[in-house]
C-alpha cells in the first residue's frame, strides 16, 4: 500500500503541475487560466485525468526514467501549447496536427515572432524553465527503489486506461468519454475548441480527421450517375478570347465597413469608383486572418476546404498530381498561363504544385529582375508591372494570369507607420477612442490599401487603353488579421467572434470586383471561393468539364454561397447538391478518377513548365573600369535579375545589378577572366536556373 500511495502522489502532482504550465502557457496568462477552470470545469477536469493516467502509465519504468520521461514529454506538451499559442497571434487559429508537415513555412515566418508581447515570451520561458529544472531536481534526489511484482500492478492498469483514453480521443469517430463528460467539441471552429477543451486533447482528438472521409456510395456507377445529371456548359465565344487575369490581393479588405469608424479621407478611392460600375459582391473565403493558398486552392480548382480533413493545407499535403484546375482548363484552349507572386518559389510548395494545376509558367520572387521591399513584403507595383509587362510580350495569345500580391501582409504593427503613412482613424461614437494599439494597427492597415488602390487604378487604366478584350477578377484572400483576439475588430464594435452567423459572414467575406474592357453587364455577387473559375470561365464563353459545368448550375440557381458546414443551414445548397458535389470531388482528388477518365479530361502538367520565363542569357562580356576604380565586367544580355549570383573562372564574385539587361561583376584580384556564367539561386541555396558560359572576354 505505501508504494501504491506513493504512485499516485507522484502522478497527481507531476500532472498538476504539467496540467497548469500546459495551459497558462498556451493562454498566455494565470488570469486567462484561471477564468477557463471556472468557465470550463468538465474540459479542464479531463484534461487533468488525462494527464494523470499519462504519468501514472509511466510510472510502470523505474523512478529515473520516469523523470526522463516526463522530462521530454512535458517539454513536447510545453512546446506545442507555446506554438498554438503563438501561431494564435499571429494568424487566429491554434497549432493543428497537418502543420507539423509545414515545417519550411513556419520556420520562415519564425521573424515575425517580434509582433507578440516580449513579456509573454519571457513568462513562458522562464515557465517551461523552471518546469524542467524542477523534474531534473526529482530525477537526481529519488533513488531506484527495488520494485516487488505488486508495484507494476497500479503502473499496469494506468496503461491500459490510457491506452483507452488516447484510442478514444485520436482514433474512435465518436468519444464516449467525451460523452460522459459533456465535453462538446466544435470542428469548424478550432480557435473556440481549443479554448474551450484545452490545447492538448483539441490537438491529440484532431488526429481523428487528419485523414480525407471516402463517401458514402462512392464507386464508378455513382460517378457516373451524377455526371449524366449536369447538363454541359455551353461555349459562346465565337470571337477571340479575352484576357483573363485574378488577382488575390493579400488581405484585401474595405476599412471603411467599420461603420462606428471616421477617416481623414478614402483609403479605397478608386476601387470605390468603379466596384459600382461593374460586377461585384463578396467572396466567401476558408480562412481568417491568413491561409493564403487555401482560398487560392478553391479559386484554382474549384473544389472546397470543406470537404477536406481540419486544417489540412491541400498545397502541403494532397496535391502530388495533375488536377484538371483552372489554368490547365484555359491551357487547353490555347492559353498561356502564368502565376505571379513576390515570393520564394518554395513557399507552401508553388514550385511543384503550380506544374500539377497546369500553369505554363510560376514567376517567383527570384525572377522577378529587382523586387523592392514595402517593409516586410514586396510591394503591389511589382506585380503591376509583371502583368502588364506580360501581357505586351505575349500578345499574340490569350493570357490567362493568376497574381498573389504581398504588400499588405501582416503583421500590421501597434507602434510605427510607413514612411508614406497619411490614414488617420476615429472612432465616430461621442466619447469613445480607439486605444493607441488598435488606432495604429487600423491606420497602418489602411495606408497599405492606399497604396494597394493606386496600383489597381495603374492596372485598370493601362487595360482601359489596350485592344484585347480583357476581364479582370480582384478579391482579398482573407480579413487582415487587425491585432490580436480581434482588437480592431472589437474597438470598432464590427464583430466579436464567429458564434453567430453574422459575425462569420464578417470574418470570412473579402471585397470582390470583376471588371471587363468591353461591355457594361454588372451583376451582385455573393459566392464562396470555388464558384468562381467557374463562373470566369461562363463569362469568357469558354468550356469547362463536368465539376465546373456543376458549379455554374448551382451558381445560376442561387446556390453559390458555401458557408462552413455549421453553417450550411444558410445556404441554399441542399444535401444532395453537397453529396454530388464531395462525390465529385474525392474522385478527382483522392479517388479513382472515374469521371476524368470517362470523360476524358485532359490533366495534364504543361510540357514546358518552368520557373520564371526563361535562363538568364549573357551576350557579351568587356573588361572595364567601375566608378570606383576597380576592374570590373560588363555583362549584357538578358533576363538578369537581382538573385543572379556570377562566377568569374569557376568563383563566386560581387555584382552590381542595373537591369535586366545590364549587370556588373567584380572580377578576383589577379585573375584573368576567361569564363563566366551567371546561376539564380533562392534563399535554401537551390539552384534555379543558370545562364549560358561566356568564354570570350572583351579586353
Amino acid at each position: 500500500m505505501k508504494g501504491i500511495k506513493k504512485q499516485l502522489v507522484i502522478s497527481t502532482l507531476v500532472s498538476f503541475a504539467s496540467f497548469i504550465l500546459i495551459e497558462i502557457i498556451y493562454r498566455g496568462s494565470l488570469s486567462s487560466f484561471l477564468s477557463w477552470l471556472k468557465t470550463e470545469p468538465s474540459g479542464a477536469f479531463y484534461l487533468l485525468f488525462f494527464l494523470f493516467l499519462l504519468h501514472g502509465a509511466l510510472l510502470i519504468f523505474n523512478y529515473r526514467t520516469f523523470f526522463l520521461l516526463t522530462i521530454l514529454i512535458n517539454t513536447i506538451f510545453c512546446l506545442l501549447a507555446f506554438s498554438s499559442y503563438t501561431k494564435e497571434k499571429l494568424r487566429g487559429d491554434p497549432l493543428l496536427p497537418t502543420d507539423l508537415s509545414m515545417t519550411s513555412e513556419a520556420k520562415n515566418m519564425l521573424q515575425y515572432f517580434a509582433n507578440i508581447s516580449t513579456t509573454s515570451i519571457i513568462i513562458i520561458v522562464i515557465g517551461i524553465i523552471s518546469f524542467i529544472c524542477l523534474l531534473i531536481y526529482g530525477f537526481r534526489k529519488i533513488k531506484n527503489d527495488k520494485k516487488s511484482k505488486r508495484y507494476y500492478l497500479l503502473p499496469a492498469l494506468f496503461v491500459l486506461l490510457f491506452g483507452f483514453f488516447f484510442y478514444q480521443d485520436a482514433y474512435a469517430n465518436s468519444s464516449v468519454l467525451y460523452n460522459s463528460f459533456n465535453i462538446q467539441v466544435n470542428h469548424y471552429n478550432q480557435k473556440e475548441n481549443y479554448q474551450t477543451n484545452g490545447v492538448l486533447l483539441s490537438f491529440i482528438r484532431n488526429i481523428y480527421y487528419m485523414h480525407p472521409t471516402i463517401p458514402a456510395g462512392y464507386s464508378s456507377t455513382k460517378i457516373d450517375s451524377i455526371i449524366k445529371q449536369i447538363p454541359p456548359d455551353q461555349p459562346n465565344n465565337e470571337d477571340e478570347k479575352p484576357n483573363i487575369i485574378i488577382i488575390q490581393s493579400e488581405a484585401f479588405w474595405d476599412p471603411t465597413l467599420l461603420k462606428n469608424v471616421t477617416f481623414n479621407k478614402d483609403p479605397l478611392p478608386f476601387f470605390h469608383q468603379i466596384y459600382s460600375n461593374s460586377t461585384h459582391g463578396s467572396l466567401n473565403v476558408p480562412v481568417y486572418g491568413g491561409g493564403t493558398v487555401d482560398t487560392e486552392f478553391e479559386v484554382l480548382t474549384g473544389m472546397t476546404n470543406q470537404f477536406l480533413p481540419i486544417g489540412s493545407v491541400p498545397y502541403i499535403q494532397y496535391i502530388h498530381n495533375p488536377l484538371p484546375a483552372l489554368p490547365n482548363i484555359l491551357r487547353n484552349q490555347g492559353y498561356q498561363s502564368v502565376a505571379i507572386h513576390p515570393y520564394f518559389n518554395w513557399f507552401y510548395q508553388r514550385e511543384t504544385v503550380l506544374k500539377d494545376l497546369g500553369f505554363d509558367n510560376f514567376l517567383s520572387l527570384e525572377f522577378f529582375p529587382q523586387p523592392m521591399q514595402d517593409l516586410y513584403y514586396y510591394r503591389d507595383n511589382e506585380i503591376t508591372d509583371e502583368i502588364i509587362k506580360r501581357l505586351e510580350n505575349n500578345s499574340d495569345k490569350p493570357n490567362f494570369i493568376y497574381a498573389i500580391t504581398m504588400q499588405n501582409h501582416g503583421p500590421y504593427p501597434a507602434d510605427r507607420k510607413k514612411y508614406y503613412a497619411s490614414m488617420e482613424a476615429e472612432l465616430n461614437k461621442s466619447g469613445d477612442k480607439f486605444s493607441p494599439e488598435a488606432k495604429n494597427i487600423l491606420e497602418f492597415q489602411a495606408d497599405n490599401m492606399v497604396e494597394v488602390d493606386k496600383q489597381l487604378e495603374k492596372l485598370i487604366t493601362y487595360l482601359q487603353n489596350t485592344k484585347r478584350k480583357t476581364i479582370v477578377a480582384y478579391f482579398g484572400d482573407h480579413l487582415p488579421l487587425l491585432g490580436d483576439n480581434y482588437l480592431v475588430y472589437k474597438e470598432a464594435n464590427y464583430f466579436k467572434n464567429d458564434q453567430t452567423f453574422d459575425q462569420y459572414k464578417k470574418m470570412f467575406q473579402t471585397p470582390l470586383l470583376i471588371w471587363n474592357n468591353y461591355d457594361n453587364k454588372k451583376q451582385s455577387l455573393n459566392i464562396s471561393a470555388p464558384f468562381l473559375g467557374p463562373y470566369l470561365l461562363d463569362q469568357a464563353g469558354l468550356k469547362g468539364y463536368y465539376l465546373t459545368d456543376y458549379l455554374n448550375q448551382l451558381q445560376k440557381d442561387g446556390k453559390g454561397f458555401l458557408p462552413r458546414l455549421d453553417y450550411i443551414n444558410h445556404s441554399q445548397l441542399t444535401k444532395s447538391d453537397m453529396a454530388k458535389y464531395q462525390q465529385l470531388q474525392y474522385d478527382i482528388m483522392f479517388g479513382s478518377k472515374y469521371g476524368l477518365k470517362k470523360e476524358k479530361v485532359n490533366d495534364k502538367p504543361s510540357k514546358t513548365y518552368r520557373l520564371g520565363y526563361a535562363d538568364p542569357h549573357i551576350s557579351s562580356a568587356e573588361v572595364t573600369t567601375y566608378t570606383t576604380g576597380e576592374k570590373v565586367l560588363l555583362l549584357k544580355g538578358n533576363h538578369f535579375t537581382t538573385s543572379s549570383q556570377v562566377y568569374v573562372n569557376g568563383q563566386a564574385v560581387g555584382s552590381i545589378f542595373k537591369s535586366p539587361n545590364v549587370l556588373y561583376a567584380f572580377i578576383p584580384k589577379g585573375a584573368k577572366p576567361a569564363d563566366v556564367v551567371m546561376k539564380i539561386f533562392d534563399n535554401q541555396n537551390k539552384l534555379l536556373a543558370y545562364s549560358n558560359h561566356l568564354t570570350k572576354i572583351q579586353k
